[in-house]
């Protein structure tokens, strides 16, 4: 097979590849959209107040602290 025609195979392939990773960000960025649409409802929230964690030595996880 001549080399130019792989080399526009390549090109068409590469192009058809570049549309269909660009329509798939397109679908999930409105599905996180309107997630955050549908969390938010329009109010503003204030931030849950932090709480502080404490590391468990035995078993690695983190709870939260006796004194919080």
């Amino acid at each position: 097979m001549p080399p130019f025609l792989l080399a526009a195979a390549g090109v068409l392939g590469a192009a058809a590849l570049v549309k269909l990773i660009a329509r798939e960000s397109r679908r999930v960025s409105a599905q996180v959209d309107a997630h955050r649409a549908r969390a938010d409802d329009g109010k503003d929230a204030p931030e849950p107040a932090g709480v502080k964690l404490e590391r468990d030595p035995v078993t690695g996880a983190y709870r939260p602290r006796a004194d919080a």
